[in-house]
C-alpha cells in the first residue's frame, strides 16, 4: 500500500467503460471547512470527451493510496473518542508530508475540537470531574493549538491520549439516563 499526495491525481489507463476501456481519473478534493471528497472522472471512449466529475460527501480527513493490485482505493478517519483521535493522529504523524500546510491547519483544528468535545461528554454522560480529566487532554489540545498556529510542524504525535487514565476518570455509578419515576400509561 502506498499513500499519494493529497494534491496528486491518480491515472488509470485500462478502466472498464461497459463493454469497453477508458482512462479514469482519481483524487482528493480538499475544501476549508468542509474538509476532502474524493473526485472521479473517465472519458467517454466513443468521443473521447471527459466525463462529468463525480464527487463523494466530504470527511473530516481522507487519504488515497495505490493498493498492491495497482487499484486506488480511500482511507478516511472519523475523531469520535480518544480511540478515533489516537488512530488518525498516529496516521497523521506517518503521513505528514501528504498534507498541505492549509490542510494541516484544519486537521489540526478539527483535533481540538474533538478533543474539546471529549472532555466534554465524559463530563455529562460517564461524571468524571474535568479537573481530573483536562490534565490528560492538556498536553493534546496544546499541541493542536501549536499546529494551528504553524501548520509547517509535525506533533501529531503529541496528540495521543492515554486512554487508560481518560477511562479512568468515570464514575461507574453514575447514570444519566436513569427513570427516577414511573409514568403511569
Amino acid at each position: 500500500m502506498k499513500f499519494l499526495p493529497t494534491n496528486h491525481r491518480a491515472e488509470s489507463n485500462n478502466y472498464p467503460y461497459g463493454r469497453l476501456r477508458t482512462t479514469a481519473y482519481f483524487g482528493l478534493e480538499f475544501k476549508k471547512g468542509k474538509g476532502f471528497r474524493t473526485i472521479f472522472q473517465t472519458i467517454n471512449p466513443k468521443n473521447n470527451r471527459l466525463n462529468a466529475v463525480k464527487n463523494s460527501t466530504y470527511s473530516s480527513i481522507m487519504a488515497m493510496y495505490e493498493a498492491e493490485n495497482g487499484h486506488i482505493k480511500y482511507v478516511s478517519f472519523n475523531l469520535y473518542g480518544v480511540e478515533g483521535i489516537n488512530k488518525a493522529a498516529k496516521f497523521m504523524h506517518e503521513n505528514f508530508n501528504l498534507y498541505t500546510p492549509e490542510q494541516i491547519e484544519h486537521i489540526a483544528s478539527l483535533f481540538f475540537v474533538h478533543l474539546k468535545a471529549s472532555a466534554k461528554a465524559i463530563v455529562i454522560y460517564c461524571g468524571a470531574n474535568f479537573e481530573e480529566v483536562k490534565p490528560i487532554l492538556d498536553p493534546a489540545v496544546t499541541a493542536a493549538v501549536k499546529m494551528i498556529k504553524d501548520p509547517t510542524t509535525n506533533i501529531f504525535d503529541s496528540l495521543n491520549v492515554d486512554i487508560e487514565k481518560y477511562e479512568a476518570t468515570k464514575n461507574p455509578n453514575y447514570q444519566p439516563f436513569k427513570i427516577s419515576t414511573a409514568i403511569p400509561l
